[in-house]
């Protein structure tokens, strides 16, 4: 990209938007699908009460119907089980198997991750700091 100081915030808008294909087409790998890897991501991170349904259907942005049949679909390729609620039987956390565990090692995000650190600590947060401004403009509108 040209060092114009006068970067056209459409010129960026493109940028931003080749950056996000590129990573969720990194998700597109044999036997997986991107909400399938942003499934197990969530999981993987999640504190004990956000490990339902729910929580990851608030967390993406999507209803809790999409969120099921994500969930459904790797509970039945063997990398997500349901585990009941010791206090409320209605409630079933999701929690990743060994084989869950295991595929996560070989996330193509990494890709993404080591590209960003080409970047200098100083570059990354400032990169991290002005995403989320947009991002919440995004979200807010």
């Amino acid at each position: 990209m040209r060092s114009d100081p006068k970067l056209s915030t459409r010129g960026l808008a493109r940028l931003i938007e080749q950056v996000g294909k590129a990573a969720y087409n990194l998700g597109y790998t044999p036997g997986l699908n991107p909400a399938q890897w942003a499934a197990l991501r969530y999981f993987d991170e999640a504190t004990h009460e956000r490990q339902t349904v729910t929580g990851f259907a608030q967390f993406q942005g999507t209803t809790k119907g999409t969120a099921s049949q994500t969930v459904a679909a790797l509970v039945r390729k063997g990398y997500l089980r349901r585990v009941g609620d010791k206090q409320d039987r209605r409630v079933h956390r999701l929690v990743l198997t060994e084989q869950g565990e295991a595929i996560l090692r070989s996330d193509p995000l990494q890709q993404l991750s080591r590209a960003l650190e080409s970047l200098t600590q100083e570059e990354r947060w400032s990169l991290a700091v002005s995403m989320e401004k947009v991002l919440r403009q995004l979200i807010h509108v």
